[in-house]
């Protein structure tokens, strides 16, 4: 069954590794975006509603991109959330950053005209640092609702080396843990 897919991540996170055809002299977060955007392209049972790469919002208001997010979110099923190690930014509170937006969004029923948008299943996926390893996740001090709702059941984690090769076994996890989890351990304000 296809799936519209949305994808939160911290675009110029550069502690992450590269890519292979995508990823220039500095890699980032968002290589790994346009790695699965290409991905869910050339695959049609599923559909990509994230901000494509030729889509510069960096000069818009904050207003404009949040706007333009929501209506994003809002047409989508599944939210993927890249964890990068540097995600976070640590002297900004997570109010002020985009990924707890997105994820809050995701988990809200919205309703607009006569159709109501249900709670995204959600999945995080853990990127390799410029080592090319995973540990830095053991000690990464994570977005406040992301890490209650992974403690909750809610969010399955996988590591991008297991994702890339088998998307659609974790996404459907993803959904079974949206099924599985009681409402009430969700948290979904920030």
């Amino acid at each position: 069954m296809g799936r519209k897919i949305f994808v939160s991540y911290k675009y110029w996170d550069n502690n992450v590794y590269p890519i292979p055809a995508i990823s220039n002299k500095i890699p980032k977060a968002r290589d790994y975006v346009s790695w699965l955007e290409k991905k869910f392209k050339e695959r049609s049972n599923h559909i990509y509603k994230g901000e494509t790469d030729e889509e510069d919002l960096s000069l818009m208001s904050e207003d404009y991109i949040w706007s333009t997010l929501k209506n994003k979110l809002y047409d989508s099923s599944i939210t993927i959330v890249l964890i990068s190690p540097n995600m976070k930014e640590p002297n900004k509170w997570e109010r002020s950053q985009w990924i707890p937006w997105e994820i809050s969004y995701s988990l809200k029923e919205t309703t607009r005209g006569f159709f109501t948008s249900h709670s995204n299943a959600i999945l995080a996926v853990i990127l390799p640092n410029r080592n090319n390893n995973y540990d830095y996740y053991n000690n990464l001090n994570t977005f406040k609702i992301l890490s209650e709702n992974i403690k909750c059941g809610y969010i399955p984690v996988v590591k991008w080396d297991l994702f890339k090769y088998n998307c659609d076994y974790y996404i459907e996890k993803a959904y079974k843990a949206q099924r599985d989890t009681p409402r009430y351990l969700i948290k979904k304000d920030l």
